[in-house]
């Protein structure tokens, strides 16, 4: 209906799994690789899993488009079924013709055997995708299991990809399905999306739609994206209405009012009882506090500790402002709408206020002083790799990721927090914002329980985090150091220089004995599993850049490093 008035070749927010709208965020670009990776694998399974509306479908789509030209698929929709229905449903996939009246298990694995060592014989690969898995039952998990005995003495002859939600992961934790979790060769937890990676979803959709100008106001994107968590689902069915309302005004842009109108009329109630919900947890502190407040303050007054001056009262007022806005409103400049009402401040906000005299601005000022700022991030470039020991200067190459392979250096790239920084243990490139300055980048070079140094062009400063945060977006760069041979995550039946190093750091750390020292086994995936599980990263046994970083935490000493003692850094 509006596509006409933006401009729009077509409706660019629809929720159906077109691939040609793919957004390859890094989770979604992950999410692939881990799909491709596990069908390459030869056998066992691969899991897929992620909140209603991530974006698994469409990843499967996609991988659909990229399968290569002898693989056999298997592709089913809807799991409801029971033993037998699924075996029927796997043969008609197949195009293996069967009895209707059929309803022996035997009669259809034979049927199934028959056809995976003919696809065998001629060099073909069978794959059996299940979406929506967390619906099948623990029976019909068992029977998909079983199906994975079929094998020759080389290799598996069926690859099972199972797709679904969170509770496919507690489903396949029962002690009854052990066997079946064993065999999961790859995994991977699809998240929502980051505020950043929601402004580029939109700007993507509108692009492929036809409009290269941008649609969605600043703040209205903020909105989209609070009301969204971040889900692609939630957000197109969200800017959808919000551009239809635009069109029903005649307005060429989507401000905060338009989309707020939306976010009521898709998620009516729910919107409103959060909203309710956030104002009386505010009021549920504050009203505590402002009577501790005024009780101090009568007391104090009977003791004469008040001036009678009135200069003294004014500036107490100016330094202890009684109303804050929270972090979360976004108001529109020209229609002055707010998300949440003001509230009184919460506790880590008082203290923010009373410890932080300096805006962002003049911090950032002061961060740079006579320099001109590093708006490209080329600087902070040139800095993190000197500090590997690497020579960079932009003219050499506008991608520093490029120049750093060429020295066995991997880049990794995205949003995050203090915590996962500090657990990677890595200095990194940061990027900054403020209202006056605008963006810029700067080296985090160490980190401690409260503050970090920072480098900005030329200067060091050591700054408290808190003071931080109000600039930091999130986004971060660092690189990290390959093991030989690495080129891209590796799991059970993996061969190479790089997993003769994984085997070999696992034997002198706890003096196992691994042979053939260049195999991936199921051992060596159990072992990194739990390794992964005590260093807080996803304990899915596949050797990937953010174990590799936190294994070379204790083989390679002379790696550049945040800090030296474990710390405890909160979000």
């Amino acid at each position: 209906m509006y596509n006409d008035f933006f401009g729009l070749k077509e409706t660019p927010f629809t929720i159906a799994p077109d691939p040609r709208y793919l957004f390859m965020s890094e989770r979604h670009r992950d999410a692939l690789a881990h799909l491709l990776y596990g069908i390459g694998a030869g056998g066992g399974f691969v899991l897929l899993t992620g909140e209603v509306g991530t974006g698994k479908t469409t990843v499967c789509r996609c991988l659909l488009e990229q399968l290569p030209a002898n693989v056999r698929l298997a592709y089913i929709l809807n799991p409801k079924l029971n033993a037998i229905e699924l075996m029927a449903t796997m043969c008609d996939e197949l195009g293996i013709e069967y009895d209707p009246k059929e309803s022996s298990l035997k009669a259809f694995t034979d049927l199934l055997s028959r056809r995976l060592l003919d696809n065998h014989e001629q060099g073909l690969n069978t794959v059996l995708m299940i979406d929506e898995a967390q619906n099948l039952s623990v029976e019909v998990l068992e029977q998909i299991r079983l199906l994975t005995n079929l094998e020759t003495n080389q290799k598996k002859l069926l690859q099972i990809i199972l797709i679904g939600q969170p509770e496919l992961q507690e489903l396949l934790a029962k002690k009854e399905l052990r066997q079946l979790a064993q065999r999961i060769t790859a995994r991977y937890h699809l998240r929502p999306l980051s505020l950043n990676e929601t402004k580029s979803y939109l700007e993507h959709r509108l692009r492929i739609a036809g409009v290269m100008r941008p649609v969605f106001k600043g703040k209205a994107i903020k909105l989209i994206h609070k009301a969204s968590a971040g889900i692609p689902r939630l957000i197109n069915v969200i800017s959808d209405r919000a551009m239809l309302g635009a069109f029903a005004e005649n307005l060429h842009h989507v401000d905060v009012r338009t989309v707020n109108k939306a976010v009521t009329e898709v998620l009516g109630d729910k919107a409103d009882t959060q909203q309710k919900s956030s104002v009386i947890n505010h009021w549920k502190w504050a009203v505590p506090a402002l009577v501790v407040g005024l009780t101090l303050g009568v007391t104090a007054w009977s003791f004469g500790l008040f001036s009678e001056k009135q200069e003294n009262v004014s500036e107490l007022t100016t330094e202890q402002p009684v109303v804050s806005q929270s972090k979360q409103q976004v108001t529109d400049s020209d229609t002055n709408v707010e998300i949440n009402e003001l509230s009184l401040p919460t506790a880590e906000e008082s203290l923010l206020n009373s410890s932080i005299s300096k805006s962002p601005s003049e911090l950032a000022e002061e961060f740079w002083g006579e320099q001109s700022w590093d708006r490209s991030g080329a600087i902070a470039k040139q800095n993190l790799l000197a500090l590997w020991g690497v020579s960079y200067l932009p003219f050499q190459s506008t991608d520093a990721c490029a120049y750093a392979a060429t020295y066995n250096l991997g880049c990794d790239q995205g949003t995050t927090n203090w915590k996962f920084l500090t657990q990677l243990n890595r200095p990194a490139n940061l990027k900054f914002t403020t209202s006056q300055g605008g963006d810029f980048w700067g080296t985090l070079i160490k980190i401690e329980e409260q503050s970090v140094v920072m480098q900005f062009g030329d200067n060091q400063v050591t700054i408290e985090r808190k003071k931080l945060n109000p600039m930091w977006t999130g986004e971060y760069q660092l690189f990290w150091k390959k093991p030989s041979g690495f080129r891209e995550p590796v799991g059970i039946g993996g061969r190479g220089t790089e997993v003769v190093w994984l085997t070999r750091f696992i034997e002198s750390s706890d003096g196992i004995s691994l042979e053939p020292a260049n195999l991936f086994t199921e051992q060596v995936a159990d072992w990194l599993a739990l390794f992964q599980m005590e260093h807080g990263l996803v304990s899915d046994g596949i050797l990937g850049k953010h174990s590799i970083m936190m294994i070379n935490n204790f083989a390679e000493p002379g790696i550049p490093k945040l800090y030296v003692e474990n710390l405890q850094v909160q979000n």
